[in-house]
Parts: C-alpha cells; sequence; structure tokens
C-alpha cells in the first residue's frame, strides 16, 4: 500500500479534533488560526480512507471556496499525485483512484447542495451561510450514507451559528471546541498587542477572541465627548487633507474633510458640508469656500473618496459627480473604488477606539451633522427566526449619509494588513522539506495571492515580494 505524505503538521489542538470520533464536530475559531487547513486535512485523509467516499467543502460563496478551499488543496496537489484520478478545475472537483471524490461550492447557489449520499461535509465559515442551506439543503445529505459534518467559523453575531454552537457545547453527539487566535503558535503575543491597538474591542473580541458578540444598538457606541476636539485648522505641512463624499440631491449630499497624521495613524475631521438639492457645481463651489475658510486650496487635496454610485449620470447635467469633478478647472483627483460596508465599519469603529482604549478618530466641535449622525447611528434590528440583530447600519437617511462619508474616506485611504512577526520552529511528517529545491507555492499573509518561494513552506518569507515592497 502506498503511502501519500503532506506536508502538514497540526498544533496540539488541532490533533484533539482530528483524533477524536465525534460524528458531528463544531470549531468556533479566530481569525489566522488554521481551521480552514485543518479541516480541509479531514476531509483528504477520509478521502484518501474511505473508497467512494463523497466529500464536499461548502463555503458562504463560490468564490469564497475557490480562494479558499480550493487554492488551499492545490498547495498539496503535488504530494496528492500518486492518489488523484483527475482534478477539474471549473467544477472544483478532486477525484480519486479509489473512487473518492472532494468538490468545493458555494453556498450561495442552493440548487447546487442538493446532492444526497455525502460521507463528509464541511462548511466553511458557516456563520455566514443562511441557516436553511444546513438545515434544509445539508443535513439530510448526510442521512442515507450516516456521513459526517463540520462546522467552523468566526463568529458573526448571534446567529444560527450561535445556536448551534450552543447545542454542540452540551450534546453528546458533537464535539464542540473553541480556537481563540492565541492558539496559533504562529501568532505572537506583540502580533495580538498590536492587533489590539489597531481594532475595535466588539471586532477584538469576535475577530480575535472568537466570542459571539450581538451588533445591537449604536454602531460606533465608543464615540463619545472624548472624540469632540476643539474646531481647529490644520497645516498641510503637518497633515494630509482628504475628503470623503456621499453624494444626493433630494437625500443630503454630505462632505467630510479630513486632516490625516500618517506617523501616529492619526485623523480629524476638521469641517463638514451637509446639504440638500445643489448640483454638483454648487458642491463644488461649496468646497472651495470651505477650504479656504481653513487657509487650504484646491492643491492641499490629495484625494476626494466616494461611493462607486457617484459615477452615475446626474440629470440635471447629463454628467456623473464624479467625472464633473475629474473634468472641473479644479481636475481632482477622486477614486470611488467599491467596499463591502462591514469592514469599512469595523476599520472607522477601530479609529473610534481601539480594544486597548486608543482613540485616533477626532472631530472638531463645529461639524455638527456629523456629531449628531455618529452619536445616532445605529444596527438595524430585523425580527427573524433566531431574534437576532441583522449585523448591517440600518439606512435611515438621517444618519447614514455622513456615516457613509467617513466610511468611503477610512476605506480607501487605511489598510490594515500585518505582518505575523514570529515563526516557531515545527517539523513535518515523514519528510525532509529541507532538501527539497523545487519550487514551493505559498499563499501571501497580507494580500492572498500565490507566490513562488524556494524555501520551505514552514520558513519565511510569508509574504510576496510586492507587498514587501520589492520590485
Amino acid at each position: 500500500m502506498q503511502t501519500i505524505e503532506l506536508d502538514y503538521s497540526p498544533y496540539e489542538y488541532q490533533c484533539v479534533v482530528h483524533e477524536d470520533e465525534h460524528r458531528y464536530k463544531l470549531i468556533v475559531g479566530g481569525r489566522r488560526v488554521g481551521k480552514s487547513k485543518m479541516a480541509l486535512m479531514e476531509l483528504i485523509k477520509h478521502c484518501l480512507e474511505t473508497p467512494k467516499a463523497n466529500a464536499w467543502w461548502v463555503a458562504p460563496t463560490i468564490s469564497m471556496a475557490r480562494e479558499i478551499g480550493w487554492e488551499e488543496f492545490k498547495e498539496f496537489r503535488d504530494d496528492l499525485e500518486p492518489a488523484i484520478e483527475s482534478v477539474h478545475e471549473t467544477l472544483l472537483r478532486v477525484k480519486f483512484l479509489n473512487g473518492s471524490q472532494i468538490s468545493f461550492k458555494g453556498a450561495d447557489n442552493e440548487r447546487s447542495l442538493r446532492g444526497r449520499g455525502l460521507t463528509y461535509l464541511v462548511i466553511d465559515e458557516a456563520a455566514f451561510v443562511d441557516p436553511d442551506i444546513w438545515t434544509r439543503a445539508l443535513r439530510p445529505a448526510l442521512s442515507d450514507r450516516n456521513g459526517k459534518a463540520m462546522l467552523i467559523s468566526t463568529p458573526n453575531g448571534r446567529n444560527w451559528f450561535y445556536d448551534q454552537a450552543s447545542v454542540a457545547s452540551s450534546d453528546p453527539m458533537w464535539l464542540y471546541d473553541h480556537w481563540p487566535t492565541w492558539k496559533n503558535p504562529l501568532i505572537s503575543e506583540d502580533e495580538l498587542k498590536q492587533a489590539a491597538q489597531t481594532v475595535s474591542e466588539m471586532d477584538f473580541r469576535q475577530e480575535y477572541l472568537a466570542e459571539f458578540i450581538t451588533k445591537e444598538g449604536l454602531v460606533y457606541d465608543n464615540f463619545n465627548e472624548e472624540n469632540v476636539i476643539d474646531s481647529a485648522s490644520p497645516s498641510i505641512h503637518d497633515w494630509d487633507i482628504y475628503l470623503g463624499v456621499d453624494f444626493g440631491y433630494a437625500n443630503p449630499t454630505a462632505v467630510c474633510f479630513m486632516a490625516v497624521d500618517n506617523i501616529q495613524q492619526q485623523v480629524i475631521q476638521f469641517d463638514e458640508i451637509y446639504i440638500t438639492r445643489k448640483s454638483i457645481d454648487q458642491i463644488e463651489d461649496m468646497i472651495i469656500e470651505t477650504l479656504a475658510k481653513h487657509h487650504l486650496s484646491r492643491s492641499s487635496v490629495k484625494e476626494i473618496l466616494t461611493d462607486p454610485a457617484g459615477n452615475a449620470a446626474e440629470l440635471s447635467s447629463g454628467i456623473s459627480p464624479v467625472d464633473y469633478l475629474r473634468m472641473s478647472d479644479y481636475r481632482w483627483h477622486v477614486d470611488n473604488k467599491g467596499s463591502q460596508i462591514a469592514p469599512g465599519i469595523a476599520l472607522v469603529r477601530s479609529f473610534v477606539q481601539t480594544a486597548d482604549g486608543t482613540r485616533r478618530f477626532f472631530v472638531t466641535n463645529n461639524c455638527k451633522e456629523t456629531i449628531r449622525s455618529i452619536s445616532g447611528y445605529t444596527y438595524s434590528k430585523e425580527s427573524q427566526r433566531y431574534e437576532t440583530i441583522k449585523e448591517e447600519a440600518l439606512k435611515d437617511g438621517l444618519h447614514d449619509h455622513m456615516c457613509d462619508a467617513i466610511r468611503y474616506f477610512f476605506i480607501n485611504v487605511f489598510n490594515q494588513n500585518k505582518w505575523i512577526t514570529e515563526v516557531p520552529e515545527q517539523y513535518n511528517y515523514g519528510m525532509d522539506l529541507q532538501s527539497r529545491t523545487r519550487i514551493v507555492m505559498k499563499r501571501c499573509q497580507m494580500c492572498r495571492s500565490q507566490f513562488s518561494s524556494k524555501t520551505p513552506k514552514n520558513q519565511p518569507p510569508y509574504i510576496c515580494r510586492a507587498c514587501n515592497g520589492e520590485q
């Protein structure tokens, strides 16, 4: 019998799951703690040892299944080659010589999940999957072959995954485990301290400590009088000037004037525009006038950050607000890349107050509409079967416009990617990688793209040349 050896060295907490015999397993884990790789190893081992096994890896979307599960599998493809019959890149499916197969699927297409006879199922980031996918589509598929299931995820509020975790923690049919990020020895204590200095307490507890946090009430609940300072005019010698804009007409147009100290990673909003029924040329005039109040000019502004909807044509002029600003006599530099709302809110929250109590976003007391908007910006409460809070901010037309303008600014100007600093000694099973001379493919821990390296996977570098500033 041929032995397949994989370049995988599980840590003690991962071995607990690998060695456990429960049919159902649920892991609540923080970021970068090794949930996905551990689960993939379970699927591969199951397929190699079980002839005609039918295993599925299900992620919230098909793109996530490809970018996480499939790309992770490809790192082991060479070692698995002697056992593989075929690999289908389009269908994201692997067939083994013993008749077993692994399929990578997205929960965003329920019709594709109507298969039967699963012998092993992994739901990756299960907290971000609709509950009906588990109860109506996937759980029944395990019945006829007595299939196993593993649910792994970072928390996402107190939704169905929280309910299932509560069941798993006391039900003898389930293995339940909790993996905060600090369990991973690759994550140094200094790295966690740095994270606590750069993310909000709520996000640190959810993303790193893997706690179930209910996002109910105010979005920026830590914003208070400590974030409000006296009016001031920034000097371009000490601050970079940006504008965040949420375009409107019947709804308000909101403009936030931001001064950034990149050394201290500190932001001061020193003025605002909040007005309805003004055309883009009138808004531009108001921007120039507001800058002039602070002894600033068009050339002082590095960039205007806007909503992608700013590309839409304005009916009165036949030209979009973004194009107008780019083509005007002032030739503004405008960027309006799309972004997801939740990560943007988390980023702003990390500047309002970090987990260690540091505040890096301040609003001057002349920005009355901004203070009102931030102080009243709430999460949307939606009655669902699980009696939980909908994990997104409420679009009430009263508080969201200025908060959106602020978010567009933050998400485009700041990047929170971090380098993981310390690498402990690790060992590989059955293979001396020090003597291996072939090129190894690694995944960059900053941009998540693959890059080639001549060193083993468990040795530096861990980021690609582009993220490391190399040409």
